[in-house]
């Protein structure tokens, strides 16, 4: 029971905290509203878990095996990374009647975004290392992983989607729309470097 307890907290900890993923599903929140955000609130707290399970089974193992991966991946992610900032930065709500040029992400984007997410990776590395199943059928604990990864994601990227929809009554004019969504971008860029700085 003290190992899920501690595991139960290192998830807390690492989801909680600010990240790519919380400060995008804070932005979508403001911009779209809850009800269109939900794809991509549920490719977050489905999507990372299933990162768990691949990596408790060992695809962190194989990944190891094939040279320049983790130099591939770094590069993939920074042109993600960059991709929707700038997505971000440059969002401007559509006017009344007229078809909207940019959109959430989606349920399945949102579930790879996990894959070029710097700290994804190091979340998921970091409690396959920490947190061994010690005997346990290796599946059997793996899924047990995932599923307290996802109630933990659903409770604490569930209050970044809230703060995200409390911000509209605040950020309610085009101005503070643009400066909001031009930090936010700045912010996911600066989160990915650290991200990229720490795991080094």
């Amino acid at each position: 029971m003290q190992h899920w307890y501690a595991l139960a907290m290192f998830s807390v900890l690492s989801t909680i905290t600010p990240g790519p993923n919380n400060l995008m599903i804070m932005t979508s929140s403001m911009n779209f509203g809850i009800r269109k955000s939900l794809p991509h609130f549920l490719g977050i707290t489905t999507g990372f878990p299933l990162m768990v399970v691949a990596m408790g089974l060992g695809l962190n193992s194989l990944f190891a095996l094939v040279p320049g991966f983790q130099a591939l991946l770094l590069i993939f992610s920074a042109g993600m990374m960059v991709h929707l900032a700038w997505r971000t930065a440059t969002f401007t709500p559509a006017p009344l009647g007229t078809t909207a040029k940019t959109r959430p992400l989606r349920y399945i984007e949102a579930v790879l975004f996990q894959w070029v997410n710097p700290k994804a990776w190091f979340m998921a590395t970091g409690a396959v290392a920490l947190f061994p199943a010690n005997g346990s059928s290796l599946w059997v604990y793996t899924g047990g992983m995932a599923l307290l990864m996802c109630a933990v994601g659903l409770v604490c990227v569930g209050v970044w989607m809230l703060m995200g929809m409390q911000l509209r009554a605040i950020i309610n004019t085009p101005a503070r729309l643009r400066t909001f969504n031009g930090s936010m971008a700045v912010g996911l860029l600066a989160f990915f470097a650290y991200s990229v700085f720490v795991s080094l």
